[in-house]
Order: C-alpha cells, then structure tokens, then sequence
C-alpha cells in the first residue's frame, strides 16, 4: 500500500503522475541495493505546470510516505546560496534524506549563484545515492538545461490541469468538507465540461465562494455554475448601452469554434460591463497540424466579421482578436512552415535565424495572402449562418451567461 496510487488520494487526480513519483520514492528506498547491481536512480525530481494544480501537495503528501529525514528549503533566508550549501551539509550526515526545493525558478530568478551551487551539490550526491531532491517550478522553461541533464534533477513530471471527471471528483471532495452533498439532479456532464483544465485552485475558490454566498445548505447547479462564472470570468452586471454588439461578437467566436469540433471544444462564455468571454479549450494541447492553425486564425476573426456582416458597421475593441490572428499566422510562416511554404525555414539551428530584408518581404506577403484566405473562409461561413448567430447573440443578451450545452442547443436548433 505504501507505494500504491492509493497512498496519494489526498490528491485528486493526476494517476500517472503519481505512479511515477511512487517509482521514484521506491527506488530511493532501495538505493543500495540497486547500486550494488550498477542501477542508477534520479537524484532529483521537478514537478511543473500552471500553477495551482497540486505540485506542492503532491511534494507534501510524498514526504509523508517516508521515514528518512526531510529538509525543506523556503527561499526566506539572507544568503540563498549559503543556505542551500547548508542544507546539503546536513541532509549528507544522514543516512538518508529528501531535500525540498519548491518554486526553483524563483530561486534562480533570485540569485544565478544557485544555478551552480545545485550543480556542485548534486554532483556530490552521485557517490552515495542518499540524498533526493524534489523540487517544483511553475516555468520549466526558465530550468537552464545543466540543472535537468542526467544526474542532477533529471525526472521531470508535468502536473497538469484536472480532466473533467477528476475536475467533479475534487468538486465533490472539497463541498464535502463543508458536509454539502451534490444537487442529485447534477449535470455532471455539464460541469465536468465547464471544469475540464481548470486549475485545482480555481476549483477550491468555485467551492468557496458558492458556500460563501450560500451557506452551507442545500446547494443547486445553478448556484455552482454562478460560482465557476464569479470566479473564472470575474464580471459585473453588464451595462445595456453595448452588450448586444459584444453578444454578436461573441457569438461570431463560438460558431466558428463549434465548426471546427475536432480541434475545439465551447465550454461557456458571457457577456458584462462592455466585454465578453468565450471559453474554448483544444481537444489535444500537443497536437497541432497545419489546419488546427488555420482554424485557430478564422476563430479569432470570426469576431469583428460577424459583427461587420450583421450590423453593417466597424467593430470596437477587436484589436487583440485580429492581432491573435496575425500573431499566429506569422508563427506559421516564420517559425513552424508548413506545407506550401517550407521553403520560409533556412537550415540552421534553433533561435539563430537571419533573415534577409528580402526574406522578410517575401514572408510579409505570404502571411497576408494566408490572412486574406482565412477571412474569406471565414466571411464565406458567417453568411452562411447569419441565423444562428443572431439566435446565439440574442440568447446570450438575453441571459448573459451560457453553458456548453446551452450554446451547441442554441447553434444546432437555429
């Protein structure tokens, strides 16, 4: 049971993660034995994500598991590096022992210095394997590489968001600390895609403020679903002089998502105080063909197109939806190529590219004839389905706030 997924329920969620940290602490344990067969373990582990998605917990409720000594590194003290240093003096007077290191890319931020007292330091560990070193980041991207090569911290394990049914599960666990049963009639399929990839921590402060304003009663899915929008899009009540334009807008957004169901997913969206919010997340984070780019770029125009076919008028506030598009049409032509113009990427290493003035010209005009292609496209759809937009725009006008199923009813109804 000790090294069982089990021995983490404290933490929701997260069941390979946490297999593969068990496999680290049981080889830990049985260090010895594996070197005197040649084995070599990883000296040092890195959790990373977004923050708020139970990296520290999961340190916490490790440690618990074992029975070796454990010094915790906060980061408060004068001198970093002299604190590190001390602290690898003492955990090597034991026979064993864990070090804790969390928010390393602080640390690092702090003073460069610890770059190379970890290095020295776990280095030194090499000879004995009795010291293991979990740490936590919430930028992986800011670890220099020398610190995450073979033995130093070489096991990195991304902490993900929560999927959608581990996203209910924690809801659930967490209103039954306060002896607040779910509503039985719950759409748990609803919530689970309104929480899907939602931080751990957005969910405990969801659960919070529901109690909050609820007590701790019988609660609806009415009540839960105001808490998620209380806390995830933060709004007022919408003032009436704009909201319209913006609901259209929106709407504009949320059609051109729902055109494009293997790439994207419509998870809610709403409209208050002269600004809107969709909520889209993408089917597959690692998986981005040429396609899912371009689909990307129409949903981003689809916005102020919509709002230019049905209204007859310039939109206001669209500067960052067409500026989205342009950023990611220069990223295909620039940074990533694709089928029609690879010959965009000269032959050389990463980050080291020199364009010439010519180059860029020529690539300027390939991303604007990628541009006007994607607005065409898009134009072309929004005629098509002039209907269901207006239909969407007046529903979310009408209610200001709407859930997945909502939407989707609302689209395929029209």
């Amino acid at each position: 049971m000790k090294y069982q997924v089990e021995a983490l329920s404290n933490v929701v969620g997260h069941k390979r993660q946490k297999e593969e940290l068990l496999n680290v602490m049981k080889w830990f344990e049985n260090s010895k034995e594996l070197k005197e067969k040649g084995v070599s373990i990883p000296k040092g582990v890195i959790l990373f994500g977004a923050p708020g998605n139970g990296k520290s917990m999961l340190i916490k409720e490790l440690i618990n598991l074992v029975d070796v000594p454990v010094f915790i590194f906060k980061g408060d003290e004068d001198n970093i590096v002299k604190g590190i240093e001390d602290m690898f003096t003492q955990a090597r007077e034991k026979e064993k022992a864990i070090i804790v290191i969390d928010e390393l890319d602080l640390l690092i931020n702090k003073e460069r210095r610890v770059i190379r007292v970890l290095q020295e330091n776990l280095d030194g560990v090499e000879s004995n394997d009795d010291i293991l070193v979990l740490t936590a980041t919430n930028h992986i991207d800011e670890i220099p590489d020398a610190l995450i090569r073979n033995g130093r911290l070489e096991k990195l394990i991304k902490i993900p968001c929560l999927k959608g049914d581990e996203a209910l599960e924690l809801l659930e666990k967490l209103f039954a600390n306060f002896n607040i049963k779910l509503p039985d009639d719950l759409d748990a399929k609803e919530i689970q895609t309104a929480l899907h990839r939602v931080p751990c921590s957005a969910i405990k402060a969801i659960v919070n403020d529901c109690v909050l304003r609820n007590g701790f009663d019988e609660i609806t899915e009415e009540m839960i679903f105001a808490s998620i929008y209380n806390v995830q899009d933060r709004v007022k009540e919408t003032s009436i002089c704009n909201s319209f334009e913006i609901a259209l807008h929106e709407a504009g957004h949320a059609l051109m998502a729902y055109n494009f169901p293997e790439f994207f997913k419509i998870k809610r969206m709403s409209i208050s105080d002269g600004a809107g919010f969709l909520a889209v997340e993408y089917t597959d984070e690692e998986y981005w063909p040429y396609s899912k780019s371009l689909a990307d770029i129409q949903i981003s125009m689809a916005g102020v197109i919509a709002q230019k076919q049905i209204l007859k008028e310039g939109a206001r506030g669209c500067e960052r939806d067409l500026s989205q598009a342009r950023i990611l049409a220069y990223n295909l032509v620039n940074c990533c190529g694709y089928a029609s113009c690879s010959e965009t990427l000269p032959d050389v290493d990463e980050f080291s590219r020199r364009e010439s003035f010519i180059k860029l010209r020529k690539n300027e005009r390939k991303i604007e004839k990628l541009l006007r292609s994607c607005e065409r496209k898009t134009t072309k759809y929004i005629k098509k389905n002039k209907n269901k937009i207006i239909a969407l725009a007046n529903l979310l006008f009408e209610k200001k706030k709407l859930k997945a199923s909502e939407i989707i009813n609302c689209i395929e109804k029209a």
